[in-house]
């Protein structure tokens, strides 16, 4: 069968994924995954559930996915800056707690603009309809706006109501990113520049970025990614290289029907690491950082 494989950024319908953690121990097991992260957004609780799932069977490192703000750097919201920290100690929930605020604030303020709009959705109704009632977002409303009639898919609402060229989309206040690398590493955490591509940066700009990035505690940035180029992988390398970074592996998987993404496999075969010197090297900057 052969090594088994890594994967370090997955989502499960404990976040914004449409696969049951019963359903992601499946799947890592026909696809020959041996290390896997859930990195849900501002939450760790699928964590213990599925370590029971899969027991001994495969290494779970726990991690979470959160994003940053960009304001004061001079980037408006389309360069997406998301953080991966692997690691973390329970500390962090002090830096979900923030998030969650801003979640709810989020929620209130995009029904209202719906309202205005005509679609008198209740919160009641998206919480019937949430994959997780306690954490709803922006897809759980594009669930309702289709169970509720005013879209043919949750996919078309979200592209229709939440794009961020919408004028009901409702951007979350977010941490600007120089203090949530801070307040991660204060949490035991190892940050992590997760699909840097969707920062929408050239390679100027991009080397630029991650000396910014660096100086500010930033630990690695995922290079393997199914939607990075051989091009833009060995790019990222270069980069992690220069400035001593951990390069690290990771799908992006929410689903099977999203992206054609597969956990460990990626787009059509084009991931497939197994190189657990990421893993090692992780852990031995966890105990530089922390020990």
């Amino acid at each position: 069968m052969g090594p088994r494989l890594i994967d370090l950024h997955v989502h499960s319908k404990h976040s914004d994924g449409n696969s049951s953690l019963n359903q992601i121990a499946q799947m890592c097991k026909e696809n020959n995954v041996g290390v896997i992260s859930l990195t849900e957004h501002y939450t760790l609780a699928s964590l213990t559930k599925f370590r029971r799932i899969v027991g001994k069977s495969m290494e779970v490192i726990p991690g979470v996915e959160l994003s940053s703000s960009l304001l004061k750097h001079g980037l408006s919201k389309k360069h997406v800056c998301h953080i991966i920290s692997y690691f973390s100690t329970t500390k962090i929930y002090k830096v979900f707690d923030e998030y969650e605020l801003s979640r709810k604030k989020c929620v209130k303020k995009t029904l209202e603009l719906l309202k205005k709009e005509g679609i008198n959705l209740s919160y009641t109704k998206v919480l019937e309809c949430a994959r997780n009632p306690e954490s709803v977002g922006r897809f759980d409303i594009a669930i309702a706006l289709h169970r509720y009639g005013y879209a043919k898919t949750p996919s078309q609402a979200y592209t229709e109501f939440f794009d961020t060229s919408s004028h009901i989309y409702v951007d979350r206040e977010k941490m600007e990113i120089d203090k949530l690398i801070k307040a991660l590493i204060e949490c035991g955490g190892i940050p992590i520049l997760a699909h840097p591509k969707t920062l929408r940066l050239n390679e100027s700009d991009m080397r630029e970025f991650i000396i910014l990035l660096k100086s500010y505690g930033l630990q690695g940035m995922e290079v393997y990614n199914p939607h990075n180029s051989d091009e833009r992988r060995n790019f990222y390398l270069e980069l992690c290289n220069e400035f001593d970074l951990v390069p690290t592996v990771g799908s992006d998987f929410h689903g099977r029907s999203t992206d054609n993404v597969e956990i460990g496999l990626g787009m059509e075969g084009n991931l497939c690491i197994s190189d657990y010197d990421i893993v090692r090297n992780l852990k031995e900057r966890k105990h530089k950082l922390f020990d």
